[in-house]
């Protein structure tokens, strides 16, 4: 888990900061194929947005779909840094493709007494949450609520957050503007270990939950649950009762049992994508993730923006693939190449892809280090707004897709 540490944090432990380089997207030369709607992703600073991370994405019909960020920062409309913005820990934003293939997007956050405010917000000191996927069922669409709670530092990196359980928002009238939106929580896991909330997919009759493990912030393999769809129709507000996990032995069995759950990814990334590719018939995962320790800037972190196929959701999964390496991470470039940079969140928007490409984003960090200058990199951050936000790149997908199933 990669995040932006800012305000209250900056003393407790090394603080992540991210790079995007605006001027940078030429050098990514992408292949940059039509897409359904024509449209190509950006993500503007405008209404006073002024960054923010994550970037899942869930359609909400042929021409819209919802974003969702992490953390964010918030300014007033047209300001040249982040000097007085905002720190928030999620917003949200609609984009929406017109009928001459134009790219729109409309940022929203909610508004407290004294200013900006997540969008969804725990209003408790302490306390907040990240968003992490969603998908949409009988005309509702649910977003991940990952709960985060500030902690004292743990793990390798002294991450100073932990994380306590998983719930869903049900918006009941996604079709109106996001100020007229109504939602209710539903609690989807209380586990501080375990978090349903890595991809979610819908598939048949239960939407399946890609959930990675927290060993105390060392690694963070990755499990599958699936919840029935009728569950969603019940009226119940505690779901995790309904929740089925795939075992050791290979079946799916009642209850959300992590212990007993089979490892159907080993690498530790937290956030990623699944979709079905028809034109291949198979599936698709899509993630990145740093690997960053105590010993970084010395010991690089990945570059690449990885893949894995199966045939089913509950595997087996192929090796991973790399599928693109990360420009910002190569030290060979002329100019803008940065050792603490580490990078992370690359997920897929199958909606924006064209047949036999995919359409991803990421994003850049900069990684302070046990000895590195936390203010400096800070002051990067608020003085320079060519730092933070999604990268959109487009890339054709390998033509061979198979590979000898393991992990």
């Amino acid at each position: 888990m990669v995040r932006v540490v800012y305000d209250r944090f900056l003393e407790t432990g090394p603080v992540f900061l991210v790079l995007l380089g605006v001027g940078l997207f030429g050098c990514l030369s992408p292949v940059q194929p039509p897409t359904q709607s024509g449209c190509e992703p950006a993500f503007p600073y405008q209404q006073g947005w002024l960054g923010g991370d994550a970037a899942f994405s869930v359609p909400l019909d042929g021409r819209r779909s919802l974003w969702l960020f992490g953390d964010t920062f918030v300014g007033e409309p047209g300001q040249p840094s982040r000097r007085g913005a905002r720190f928030i820990h999620n917003s949200i934003a609609i984009s929406k493709c017109d009928d001459q293939g134009q790219w729109s997007i409309d940022y929203r956050w909610g508004a407290g007494s004294d200013g900006a405010t997540a969008f969804f917000d725990r209003a408790e000191a302490g306390k907040w949450w990240w968003l992490f996927d969603g998908f949409s069922h009988d005309g509702a669409v649910y977003v991940g609520l990952l709960e985060v709670e500030s902690s004292a530092p743990r793990g390798p990196l002294a991450m100073p957050f932990g994380f306590t359980g998983v719930e869903l928002a049900r918006i009941s009238n996604p079709e109106e503007d996001p100020s007229a939106w109504q939602f209710e929580r539903l609690r989807l896991s209380r586990s501080p270990l375990a978090l349903p909330a890595g991809a979610m997919v819908v598939h048949g009759a239960h939407v399946y939950f890609f959930t990675f493990l927290d060993r105390q912030a060392r690694s963070y393999p990755r499990i599958l649950v699936r919840l029935p769809l009728t569950s969603l129709e019940s009226g119940a507000v505690d779901l995790e009762p309904a929740l089925e996990t795939l075992t050791t032995d290979g079946l799916w069995q009642p209850g959300f049992r992590p212990l007993a759950a089979r490892i159907i990814m080993q690498d530790d990334a937290t956030e990623m994508s699944v979709h079905f590719l028809a034109s291949a018939g198979v599936w698709l995962a899509l993630y990145s993730y740093p690997s960053v320790g105590a010993d970084f800037p010395e010991q690089r972190p990945s570059d690449r923006v990885w893949f894995r196929t199966a045939e089913s959701l509950s595997g087996p999964w192929s090796p991973r693939r790399s599928l693109f390496r990360i420009p910002e991470l190569d030290p060979s470039r002329v100019a803008g190449f940065d050792p603490h940079t580490a990078c992370y969140a690359a997920k897929a928007h199958p909606q924006l892809s064209a047949r036999g490409s995919v359409s991803f984003t990421y994003v850049c960090n900069l990684f302070a280090g046990p000895e590195g200058d936390v203010e400096a990199l800070l002051g990067r951050l608020v003085d320079d707004l060519g730092i933070y936000r999604p990268i959109p790149v487009s890339v054709a997908l390998p033509s061979d897709l198979s590979g000898e199933a393991r992990d």
